[in-house]
């Protein structure tokens, strides 16, 4: 999980720097179609009867996580970077660990203990704090709320994708699903780049760079990562780890894009840290405490 949130972390100056060059959906495009041939064929050279199986099994789910997990997300992602700042959009995403415990008590039965729910709140509260702080929302311009509400979206899409996935994942391999999601979202993205935007490649090697990172860190590893995850602890759960990533974020954006660092991002960056900790301790056995 630690690896995940530094990979997803430094996702959102990466998306920045690539989308002064790519057009944003184009961007998501290129990500999954750079990552999806070296996951199919990991996941190919591991289990090549699991990878056909999965998606003739389960079409279904195999096509809603695609269309949650990567085109809606990274159309979300991309395009809310694009109109507000890289840690604002961070954050806002971050909140997708409240969905993802909301539909996981409502679809998977898991139960949220107290000390659970009080460290979701706790995060959720150094949110909101940061979204609602004026210097934030003043300093990404007059078209931060249309990039703060598809940020929402992209919070609401990746919920979705990680409760199908824990769904399956005492099912099919980790890899495998990660694989074959990945593998019929990037098809989904293909025509979506043709009919809203003019696709272009980057131009410099700074922007091929960011695109290469985002297609091997953010997309491969961190994925397939997520995914195993998902397989080991409740969703609920690992979803709390996710409030994790805009502090990342805005380490990486105040230092390379010259993002202010205020004083509610602090406040509410200490409330994050907080809230993760109360949430990772209630989840533990008392002998571990």
């Amino acid at each position: 999980m630690a690896f995940i949130v530094v990979m997803w972390g430094s996702a959102f100056p990466l998306v920045k720097i690539a989308i002064a060059e790519v057009p944003p959906i184009t961007l998501g495009f290129l990500r999954f179609l750079i990552a999806t041939p070296i996951l199919l064929g990991y996941s190919y050279y591991r289990d090549r009867k699991g990878l056909r199986a999965v998606l003739t099994k389960y079409p279904m789910p195999m096509a809603l996580m695609a269309l949650t997990g990567v085109m809606s997300y990274q159309v979300c992602q991309n395009l809310g970077v694009k109109l507000t700042s890289a840690t604002n959009s961070s954050i806002i995403i971050s909140s997708d660990p409240i969905m993802i415990a909301v539909f996981a008590a409502i679809i998977l039965k898991e139960r949220i203990n107290l000390a659970r729910a009080g460290g979701i709140l706790t995060g959720f509260i150094g949110v909101l704090i940061i979204i609602l702080s004026e210097g934030q929302l003043t300093s990404a311009g007059s078209s931060a709320f249309s990039g703060d509400i598809l940020s929402l979206g992209a919070a609401l899409s990746w919920s979705i994708y990680s409760i199908v996935g824990r769904k399956l994942a005492p099912l099919e391999s980790p890899t495998t699903i990660t694989a074959a999601s990945t593998a019929v979202g990037t098809v989904f993205l293909l025509p979506l780049a043709y009919l809203l935007e003019t696709p272009s490649l980057p131009r410099s090697a700074i922007g091929w760079s960011a695109v290469l990172a985002l297609s091997v860190g953010s997309t491969c590893v961190a994925y397939a990562l997520w995914n195993r995850a998902l397989s080991e602890e409740e969703a609920s759960q690992a979803g709390i780890a996710l409030f994790m990533v805009p502090i990342v974020t805005a380490i990486l954006s105040t230092t390379f894009l010259s993002e202010t660092l205020t004083v509610p991002l602090i406040v509410g960056t200490a409330l994050v840290f907080l809230g993760v900790l109360i949430s990772e301790r209630a989840a533990r056995p008392n002998h571990e405490r």
